[in-house]
């Protein structure tokens, strides 16, 4: 197992080689370059503030942190707005278990409104710690299910608050994502979940083994219903984000920040359901991606990995989306895989050797989420050389880890995935649920993982590179970071001074190389900013 150090001599050492062993330093690089030696007095100014969480905080909330990549919205806002939506609709909460109802008012016995829960005192703190990990306290035998069953309990007491609130949710995670200086967001939604399901039982009530699945895949799309379906999803998430543009403002003079913060979605669908219900979903999502509606740009798999029905399907499930691949291959997939550890309730030996592996090489994910099982895969070692060679990136929300699986510091991969070459980006999960933010995932990535601050560059850049926003790339080859492709290979990002000409034309219509663009003109001003401290 890796020893850790303090922090502290961690990056004294990084400075000491320059970031040459974060293998920040490209062959070409001399230690003259002004930008490593920036990037070297900036790892000092860490070395100095490491010990301070406020000047930790600080600096870490101001450097850019390119995309969180791994974002539930309905986990993502926090209590606090959740009950000012219920008050607001005049819905009620259930005193002994905390969960939001309809209504009407006057409120059923044994509930209260949602109004009582706004201003503080105890009703409001016991609503925000149902509604959240607040003031949870794991016990001290190691035990991950009480964490675990506490996280995922959470979303179905919150979830009627949420109803009708999807542009005010969004205005606030775009607000959020600019406070802490991250440009692109892509997040997790499940629009005509409900209806698919009841269409599904109606016209395909036999769920679908493997030899099924082009004859199930062929009668539902042709069925106008589902068609008309596949309309009403783009239709409501188009009207999401019109709206929540409207409320913040984005088309006046002055337009927020949070305005320049690109936002797509992922469709999410349900993996503890029936396999007819799973695929259908799963074909609902390839459509929207495959026909570019509504923002959508990928497709995921959720709910918890644990889940009976879930551990039941896990290998079919994998076979439907590779089935899916093979039939759209330009639809991007990224799957919430291993997170798993022994001790959760029905997590059995045979269950942490497989998950990671089947979704790189069965359903062939672009990107996976968590991970967390990987020393336990069969063959590590082969399957991160897969990840490295297929570019396969791991999403690592360090938070959600600790609080859900109880794994963190030398317990958790991250080090592992670095070591090995498989691209890594940090993320959130759900940080209205864990009370946390990309910052404190990042400060985490410091103090518990000794991450250099060329690390933390490298795990930013990486975030967008493998972002599913649409357009090419600014980076000539993946994961490599030493030259811009053409027509931008001569330039130097720099937020006061324009590209040329043919630059600015490629970035003009190429979201995903813009907002890369950005960030390396924003950590350019912030080397320059934090290196004279």
């Amino acid at each position: 197992m890796r020893k850790r150090h303090g922090t502290r001599r961690l990056v004294l050492a990084g400075l000491t080689a320059l970031g040459v062993a974060a293998g920040v330093l490209p062959a070409a690089a001399a230690p003259s370059d002004p930008g490593i030696l920036e990037q070297a007095r900036v790892q000092a100014y860490l070395g100095r503030i490491a010990d301070s969480p406020s000047e930790l905080r600080r600096f870490m909330t101001e450097l850019p942190k390119g995309a969180d990549l791994h974002h539930h919205l309905g986990g993502a806002v926090r209590p606090e707005s959740l009950i000012g939506y219920a008050a607001r609709d005049g819905k009620c909460i259930d005193t002994t278990t905390y969960l939001a109802t309809p209504g009407p008012q006057p409120c059923a016995t044994g509930q209260r409104p949602a109004r009582d829960a706004v201003a503080p005192g105890p009703f409001r703190q016991q609503v925000i710690e149902a509604w959240s990990m607040q003031g949870f306290v794991l016990p001290p035998d190691g035990d991950p299910q009480p964490g675990h069953d506490h996280f995922f309990d959470t979303f179905g007491k919150f979830d009627e608050a949420e109803t009708g609130h999807d542009a005010d949710m969004l205005a606030e995670v775009a607000r959020a994502a600019a406070r802490e200086h991250s440009s692109y967001l892509e997040t997790l939604t499940t629009p005509e979940a409900g209806p698919l399901d009841q269409l599904v039982d109606r016209i395909l009530p036999k769920d679908p083994g493997p030899d099924d699945f082009a004859r199930f895949h062929a009668t539902l799309t042709a069925n106008p219903q589902f068609r008309a379906l596949v309309r009403q999803a783009a239709d409501d998430t188009d009207r999401s984000v019109r709206d929540y543009r409207k409320q913040l403002g984005c088309d006046t003079p002055a337009a927020p920040e949070a305005c320049r913060v690109a936002i797509r979605f992922d469709y999410q669908v349900l993996r503890a359901q029936e396999p007819r219900h799973v695929f259908a979903q799963q074909i609902l999502g390839f459509e929207l991606v495959r026909r570019h509606l509504g923002g959508l740009v990928g497709v995921n798999m959720v709910q918890p990995e644990d889940a009976p029905v879930a551990l039941r399907d896990y290998t079919l499930h994998m076979k439907m989306v590779g089935f899916l691949k093979s039939r759209a291959p330009e639809v991007r997939v990224s799957l919430h895989a291993g997170e798993l550890v022994k001790g959760l309730n029905g997590v059995g030996a045979r269950d942490l050797t497989f998950h990671i592996n089947e979704a790189v090489a069965v359903a062939g994910a672009d990107r996976i989420g968590h991970g967390v099982d990987f020393a336990h895969e069969e063959d590590p070692a082969a399957l991160a050389a897969r990840m490295r060679k297929q570019h396969v990136l791991v999403e690592a929300p360090l938070i959600s880890n600790a609080q859900i699986l109880r794994v963190s510091g030398d317990r958790h991969p991250l080090r592992s995935y670095l070591d090995a070459g498989v691209p890594v980006a940090l993320a959130t999960d759900d940080p209205g649920v864990s009370r946390s933010d990309l910052t404190a995932v990042f400060q985490q990535a410091v103090t518990e993982q000794q991450l250099t601050v060329a690390q933390l560059r490298k795990l930013a850049r990486a975030s967008l590179d493998h972002a599913f926003i649409e357009g090419p790339n600014l980076w000539k080859e993946q994961d490599s970071y030493g030259t811009f492709a053409e027509p931008c290979r001569n330039d130097t990002p720099d937020a006061h001074r324009l590209p040329s000409a043919g630059c600015r034309t490629f970035l003009a219509a190429a979201p995903k190389a813009s907002l890369q663009w950005k960030l390396e003109a924003d950590w350019g001003a912030f080397l320059t900013r934090y290196a004279h401290r």
